[in-house]
C-alpha cells in the first residue's frame, strides 16, 4: 500500500447538470479547464466535481441531487442580479455555499472559491467554509479553539512540576522542516505515590518520524521517553501515558513507534480505500493497512499487562485521533480517556501521489483558478467502523470544566486509572 500522510485539511466534491447524470469528470485533483464566467456554471462545476471525487458518499446522508435542485435556481438568480448591479457580496455567497457544503460529514474539507464579481465594500472577496467548523464549535463540550487550547495546554505543561511528583521532565519546540511546522514535545516521567513510573509524552502533531530522522532535540527527548518504556523494570512500571489533546495530526508512520513497539508480530491497524471511478459509489477494494514490531524499541506490554492510556479531547484531529483509534483496536491494554474527538479521520495522499485517483485535493489553493477544495483522498476504517465526521469516543469520558487553563482533570483521570491496574 502507498505511503500515507495524513493531516489536518478539508473537503470538497462534484456536480450534474438539472438531473442528467454527472458529466465524466477527469482525475479530481487537475486544474485545467475551471474557467467559468457566471455564478451557475461556478455552482454546477463544483457539485459535479464533489459528486465525483467525494470519498464519502457511502456513509454521508446528505441528498446530494436535492441540493443541485434546491440551489441551483438560487445561484440563476444571482446571475440575473448581478447582470443588473454588476456585483454580488460575498458574505451572500458565502451562505449559499454554506448551506451546499457546510453539512458534509468530511472534517477535513476545507472550502475556498474566488467571488466573480465581488461588492465594492466587501472586505473579502472570497469564501470559505469549512463543515468540522460548523460542527465543533456547536458540541455541548466546546470550549476554545484548538490554538487556544494549544496555548493553553503548553502553559500547564511547563508549570507541571509544581503541581505533580515529576522525576525528570524535558520540553523543545523544535522546526520540523518536512512539513514545515514548529512542533512541541514534553516528555515527563511522573512519579506515582507508590514510587511507581509512568513515562509521558505530549507533541501538538504527530511528527515522531520526522523528528526521529533528522535527530536533534525533539530526537533525543523522544528516545528517553521510549526508553523509559522499554528499560523500566515491570516492577517500577506502572503505564504509559500518550497525551494527544490538540494534535492537529501529522505522519501515520508515527505508529511504527506509538503501537509497533508493543506488538511481537506483523498485524492489521485499519483499511483504507479510495475512489477510483466518477460513480459515487465506485470505490476501490479495502486495502489493508499492517504495521510490525518496531526494530528499535520494543516491549510486550499485554504480555506484562501495562495499561497504555491516550488522553484525547475535541481537538484531537487526522492522526491524534486515529492513534487513539488504533491503539484501542490493536492493544489490549489500550485504554483511552477524555473528550469525543474532532471527527477528520480519512488519510490524505502525499503530493507525489496526487494523481492516482478520483479522490483528493483539487482546484488552485491560489484562486487563480476560481476555487480550491481540501479533502480526504481515501476512506478509512478502523475497528470494522467509518468514523468520519463523528470521531473516536473514549473508554472514560472526562470533559474539561471550565476556561481556566484547568487540564488536570483528565490528566488526573489517566494516572489513576494507571495506578489502580
Amino acid at each position: 500500500m502507498k505511503r500515507i500522510h495524513i493531516i489536518a485539511a478539508l473537503v470538497l466534491i462534484l456536480f450534474s447538470s438539472c438531473r442528467r447524470e454527472a458529466d465524466y469528470m477527469p482525475y479530481i485533483g487537475e486544474t485545467g479547464k475551471l474557467a467559468y464566467s457566471t455564478y451557475s456554471e461556478q455552482f454546477e462545476y463544483i457539485w459535479k466535481v464533489i459528486s465525483t471525487g467525494y470519498v464519502f458518499w457511502d456513509v454521508d446522508t446528505i441528498d446530494w441531487d436535492a441540493m443541485y435542485e434546491r440551489y441551483m435556481p438560487r445561484f440563476q438568480e444571482l446571475d440575473k442580479r448581478c447582470e443588473q448591479v454588476g456585483y454580488i457580496p460575498t458574505s451572500e455567497l458565502n451562505d449559499l455555499y454554506t448551506g451546499v457544503i457546510g453539512g458534509l460529514r468530511d472534517h477535513h474539507l476545507s472550502f475556498l472559491l474566488r467571488n466573480l464579481h465581488p461588492a465594492p465594500d466587501d472586505q473579502f472577496s472570497s469564501v470559505s467554509v469549512n463543515p468540522s467548523n460548523l460542527d465543533i464549535p456547536f458540541r455541548d463540550y466546546y470550549i476554545e479553539s484548538a490554538s487556544e487550547e494549544k496555548a493553553g495546554l503548553l502553559a500547564f505543561l511547563e508549570n507541571i512540576d509544581s503541581q505533580y511528583n515529576v522525576e525528570e521532565h524535558e520540553s523543545c519546540k523544535e522546526h520540523i522542516s518536512e512539513i514545515g511546522a514548529t512542533v512541541n514535545y514534553h516528555y515527563i516521567l511522573f512519579s506515582l505515590p507508590d514510587g511507581r513510573k509512568v513515562p509521558y509524552l505530549w507533541q501538538s502533531m504527530a511528527c515522531i518520524t520526522p523528528a526521529i530522522r533528522q535527530g536533534g532535540e525533539a530526537a533525543k527527548l523522544l528516545d528517553n521517553y521510549f526508553k523509559a518504556i522499554v528499560e523500566t523494570p515491570r516492577s517500577q512500571l506502572a503505564g504509559i501515558v500518550l497525551d494527544n489533546r490538540g494534535n492537529r495530526g501529522g505522519y501515520q508512520d508515527d505508529l511504527d513507534y506509538l503501537v509497533g513497539t508493543y506488538l511481537n508480530e506483523r498485524v492489521e491497524i485499519m483499511k483504507t480505500r479510495y475512489k477510483e471511478g466518477p460513480g459515487r459509489l465506485e470505490h476501490s477494494p479495502w486495502t489493508s493497512y499492517y504495521l510490525s514490531p518496531n526494530q528499535k524499541y520494543h516491549r510486550d506490554i499485554t504480555a506484562e499487562n501495562i495499561p497504555y492510556v491516550v488522553i484525547c479531547d475535541i481537538h484531537s484531529v487526522s492522526m491524534g485521533e486515529i492513534e487513539p483509534m488504533v491503539i484501542k483496536a490493536v492493544l489490549p491494554t489500550g485504554y483511552t480517556i477524555g473528550e469525543r474527538t474532532h471527527g477528520g479521520t480519512g488519510p490524505l495522499q502525499p503530493a507525489d501521489c496526487i494523481n492516482l485517483n478520483y479522490g483528493g485535493p483539487f482546484g488552485d489553493q491560489m484562486l487563480s483558478k476560481g476555487h480550491y477544495v481540501y479533502t480526504s483522498s481515501f476512506e478509512a476504517s478502523i475497528g470494522g467502523k467509518v468514523m468520519e465526521g463523528i470521531g473516536h469516543t473514549p473508554d472514560l469520558t472526562v470533559l474539561r470544566k471550565d476556561h481556566n487553563g484547568d487540564f488536570r482533570p483528565q490528566l488526573d483521570a489517566a494516572l489513576e486509572y494507571i495506578g489502580k491496574h
